[in-house]
């Protein structure tokens, strides 16, 4: 990961594997755990922008390889967690700029910030179940976002959908032309900087739990799930 500090409160981070379309691995995911520890950690912090580096935004999770006990797959999905937490338990918005692909943790982790720039053709997919894999972790707030039924077509399907529908769904705030994405969303944090500090930390922490996103208890009973599903599979 990197960090940039934009000014005015304004602090970026950035998946920087472009090599391979931002995949992020299980050390990937815990290091990003780390450097939001250090982010938020700032004490003139306003708000914090993800954007990928190179033309995606995060293709998706690799996750550790060749796990049989239940415990240590539950130890490796758990990882996501971490992530979110700090998301979830940030004192100031977070802002995705989305370009290109959005895929499986990519696409969670942007749907989960407080306001999502989007290029107009950005990609966004749960491409879980075409790997067998029910991607329940998504679902445990997906749903917060996107009607039933939709959420459901998607991770059932693993489609492919792009920034105009994700916009209709309530994923994405606002859709841009191609390559805009992170100078929008510098500008949208920077207005969020603009405005008084504890009026926005009370109003985030407020919207966030009146809409269910204020723990992880479904997260973790769907990681608990698909820890037992994937501990029976192996060889």
């Amino acid at each position: 990961m990197q960090v940039t500090d934009h000014g005015d409160g304004v602090v970026g981070v950035v998946f920087s594997h472009s090599a391979d379309g931002n995949f992020i691995t299980s050390a990937q995911i815990s290091a990003f755990a780390t450097t939001l520890d250090e982010v938020l950690a700032r004490p003139t912090l306003r708000a914090v922008v993800v954007s990928g580096e190179g033309a995606n935004f995060c293709a998706g999770r690799v996750g550790a390889k060749g796990l049989t006990q239940a415990a240590d797959i539950r130890d490796d999905l758990g990882l996501i967690l971490q992530v979110n937490a700090r998301l979830r338990g940030s004192p100031v918005p977070f802002v995705a700029a989305v370009e290109g692909r959005a895929f499986g943790f990519g696409c969670g982790f942007s749907t989960q910030c407080d306001i999502t720039i989007a290029a107009s053709d950005a990609v966004f997919a749960l491409p879980e179940m075409s790997h067998n894999l029910p991607p329940l972790v998504v679902l445990s707030y997906f749903g917060t976002f996107v009607p039933f039924k939709k959420a459901f077509e998607l991770a059932l399907t693993s489609r492919r959908f792009g920034a105009a529908e994700a916009e209709g769904l309530g994923i994405v705030t606002e859709v841009v032309a191609p390559g805009e994405a992170l100078d929008r969303a510098l500008a949208f944090a920077r207005m969020i900087a603009a405005l008084d500090t504890e009026s926005v930390r009370l109003l985030r922490r407020f919207a966030r739990r009146v809409a269910g996103l204020a723990d992880d208890d479904e997260a973790r009973r769907g990681i608990d799930a698909m820890a037992i599903m994937l501990a029976a599979r192996a060889p």
